[in-house]
């Protein structure tokens, strides 16, 4: 077994290991999740066809994006950002630009060291800092208009 599958199943089993721990009250951030599934799959397939980057290697090679990630750590890592996310916007950006750095060092290590994830194009890491900070918003945004929305209906 290759250190990036290592890497890749690794992640899946850690976001489920999270979710599984932290279970209860997570069932209100499935729409966040869904969304963000959704988000993930246009934006790989967008990049993709543009050639911005790539996935050599992948645990599920029938497909052309990373399943692992968009399928089942994007969504959760989703829901857990925004249950946990501050409710006022100074915290909401530092809470945001806090994740984001992490995440885009790890992904950085990723494209530097293993065969993940390779940059093509003229795409450096601060774009996909740029696409992290962003999605983290738009996840946000969404789960308070899902729920606004429910709650004028009623």
């Amino acid at each position: 077994m290759t250190i990036e599958n290592i890497i890749d199943l690794a992640s899946i089993a850690g976001a489920i290991f999270l979710l599984v721990l932290k279970r209860k009250g997570m069932k209100k951030y499935v729409p966040v999740a869904l969304f963000a599934f959704y988000w993930a799959i246009i934006w790989c397939e967008f990049a993709e066809y543009f050639g911005w980057w790539s996935n050599p290697i992948r645990s599920f090679p029938y497909f052309d994006i990373p399943l692992s990630v968009d399928f089942i750590v994007v969504p959760i890592m989703a829901m857990f950002w925004v249950r946990y996310a501050p409710s006022n916007f100074k915290g909401l950006v530092t809470w945001n630009l806090f994740i984001t750095i992490i995440l885009s060092g790890a992904e950085y290590l990723i494209v530097r060291y293993t065969n993940l994830l390779e940059y093509g194009d003229g795409f450096y890491w601060y774009y996909s800092f740029l696409l992290w900070f962003i999605s983290w918003f738009v996840w946000y945004g969404f789960h308070v208009w899902f729920y606004r929305e429910r709650k004028v209906q009623r």
